[in-house]
């Protein structure tokens, strides 16, 4: 899932004109937990979106910005968390402003300081969401029982599930939100066969992704259809297990 909530946070951020070469964070639902991004901001892009309704400190720092003005994020060396409270906001310019620029850029800063937190919170949100489209262990979701013979159809998380790449990026950005949303889950989905007790058969599948929550996929016809066929090749895997170990008592 590592892959899904780093190309989420890419396209989130690229598209608010933050930077994404160094984005870090930490979902464990633990103390600490969070993202942070730094970087040299796209500076015009953030300047329309947070000056939008005050026009004229926009003109005056999209001026400061053509005469090299520009602010970076960068991390709190105090801190070796990466949650929103560890990025840090700072204005540079080399080309000498007028007084009315400088106060623009100054509450561009601002601005910044205060939305890059707003974001990064939310970004962590959205993170623990992509997280949860799978389970945190191994969980049965079907077991049956005949006689000395269990079968379980289990699901798990797939760290190595990969991101959407259909060949059309607007379908995979919407495959992206519906992970953050949580209308989307991933699993790594494998049937167990036990005799008595002891695995003899087992048969998995990786990367299997439907619409809804992963506790609701045992309902859906293709997770079924899914199960049934690895159930079918952990049978096969059984039989011969069990008829080796026939066979090596009936020859003693």
């Amino acid at each position: 899932m590592s892959e899904i909530i780093k190309q989420y946070f890419e396209f989130v951020l690229a598209s608010l004109g933050y930077p994404i070469d160094d984005i870090r964070w930490s979902l464990s639902h633990c103390q600490g937990d969070g993202m942070r991004f730094t970087g040299r901001l796209d500076d015009r892009v953030v300047a329309k979106r947070l000056l939008c309704d005050r026009p004229v400190f926009l003109g005056l720092a999209l001026s400061a910005i053509d005469k090299g003005a520009k602010i970076t994020i960068s991390a709190l060396r105090s801190s070796n968390d990466v949650h929103e409270n560890t990025m840090e906001a700072e204005l540079n310019f080399d080309t000498e402003l007028t007084l009315a620029e400088d106060k623009a850029m100054t509450l561009l800063l601002s601005l910044v300081e205060e939305d890059i937190v707003n974001v990064s919170m939310n970004l962590r949100n959205k993170g623990y969401a992509i997280c949860d489209s799978s389970p945190y262990g191994t969980e049965v979701l079907v077991r049956r029982e005949i006689g000395e013979i269990t079968a379980k159809v289990m699901v798990e998380h797939d760290e190595c599930f990969p991101a959407p790449e259909s060949g059309e990026a607007l379908f995979d950005v919407v495959d992206l939100f519906d992970f953050a949303n949580g209308r989307s889950s991933a699993v790594a989905v494998s049937v167990v066969v036990e005799h008595d007790g002891v695995e003899v058969g087992t048969a998995s599948c990786g990367g299997y992704s439907a619409s809804g929550r992963w506790e609701d996929l045992v309902g859906q016809s293709d997770f079924q259809a899914l199960s049934r066929d690895l159930l079918a090749d952990a049978c096969v895997q059984a039989r011969q297990r069990l008829g080796a170990t026939k066979a090596e008592r009936n020859a003693a």
